[in-house]
């Protein structure tokens, strides 16, 4: 019997992998593509981390700004995962979907395509962003422009000279917006039910993140004041452009609803400046016609939809009691009582930036796992 498997290959997977290999266990990573950092590999070329690559660092191995920059980009970070994964000399079964985990006899067993793998522990990282959202919007099928989800999207070339909507202004939709406007589309226009919170990665030489490991010791009322003063301060009042202040504060939404705020790299300049546009929610497609909240109807040749994602957790763990109402672990880093030996890592967010907390989930697996032998 395997002492302990992590199902998945990205930055918590094996982060996780290393810190229980550090601790004695004899650990068998599974992945169901066929190279670590899979979904990395999905992500346009031009996307970079929000968080310094110092404090992205998994355990065990800096990701130094000389061979992976300050920021990492999405091969950069490609290129570290791949690195860890060799320091560590993690065993890795690529090809192998994990389907589901029962507990039998007192230990775990876990599905895959063609076989089952027991273990005393099992760690869930198989990624925040696991399967991609695009909502039945009534009507989406007669649609006769272009319609992607994000997830999809690679470069602006196919959208020069085009008019484009982007249909949600959170973390990824206001990047893309600002990609296709400067690569060369004749207009954009974002569309917006709830409008987001935004923050820079540096302002005054500082990675936003610092500060914000203080205000995550704030009680929420004060960390959400706190943080919409800084965002006043930074970005001004949006309101006139389309974007007012949004109805639930920084830190509550990443707590209820792990939601992170923007990182602007462009968009609010572009927003100021009547370069792109924020229209209201959309409702339905009607042929060439895109049906909004406000009852207007506009035209658009392409819509990128960045309506995130979903864990994907529920097929697979779902039956075991483990997940809230929003299908996310009960526990991050730790054991749930009634599930003892699983763990999940990855599933959470503050305002320290996610990659930070992976290294944290990992810690405290390899602590309990030590802490029960």
């Amino acid at each position: 019997m395997v002492v302990a498997v992590v199902c998945g290959a990205g930055a918590a997977g094996l982060a996780a992998g290393a810190t229980l290999r550090r601790a004695g266990a004899e650990v068998l990573v599974l992945e169901r593509s066929d190279q670590v950092a899979a979904s990395w590999r999905t992500r346009y070329p031009a996307l970079r981390l929000n968080t310094p690559g110092w404090m992205s660092t998994q355990p065990g191995f800096r990701a130094t700004k000389r061979q992976y920059g300050e920021y990492p980009t999405r091969d950069q970070w490609i290129e570290y995962l791949e690195d860890y994964a060799a320091h560590h000399q993690l065993d890795v079964r690529f090809n192998t979907a994990v389907q589901r985990i029962d507990r039998v006899d007192g230990q775990w067993q876990v599905h895959c395509d063609d076989s089952i793998v027991n273990a005393a522990t099992v760690v869930m990282a198989t990624g925040f962003d696991h399967d991609p959202y695009l909502p039945d919007w009534p009507g989406r099928e007669s649609f006769t422009g272009d319609l992607i989800h994000a997830s999809e999207y690679v470069d602006p070339t196919p959208y020069v000279g085009k008019d484009v909507l982007v249909v949600g202004p959170g973390v990824t939709g206001t990047e893309l917006a600002f990609h296709v406007l400067e690569g060369g589309s004749a207009r954009v226009r974002i569309s917006s039910r709830t409008p987001p919170h935004f923050y820079q990665r540096k302002w005054l030489g500082i990675p936003m993140q610092i500060p914000g490991i203080v205000v995550n010791h704030l009680p929420l009322r004060m960390a959400d004041q706190v943080s919409w003063s800084s965002e006043r301060l930074i970005f001004g009042n949006l309101a006139p452009f389309g974007l007012p202040r949004p109805p639930v504060g920084t830190a509550t939404q990443m707590e209820t609803k792990g939601q992170a705020p923007a990182c602007d790299d462009g968009f609010v300049t572009a927003l100021k400046a009547g370069r792109i546009t924020v229209v209201p929610a959309v409702e339905g497609f009607d042929d060439a016609d895109i049906l909004l909240a406000d009852g207007s109807r506009i035209q658009a040749d392409s819509v990128i939809a960045a309506t995130g994602y979903t864990r994907g957790l529920g097929p697979v763990v779902g039956h075991l009691g483990v997940l809230d109402e929003r299908d996310t672990p009960l526990a991050h880093g730790k054991a749930i009582p009634n599930a003892p030996g699983l763990y999940f890592a990855g599933y959470r967010t503050d305002l320290s930036g996610q990659m930070r907390l992976m290294k944290f989930d990992a810690r405290s697996i390899a602590k309990a796992f030590t802490n029960a032998r």
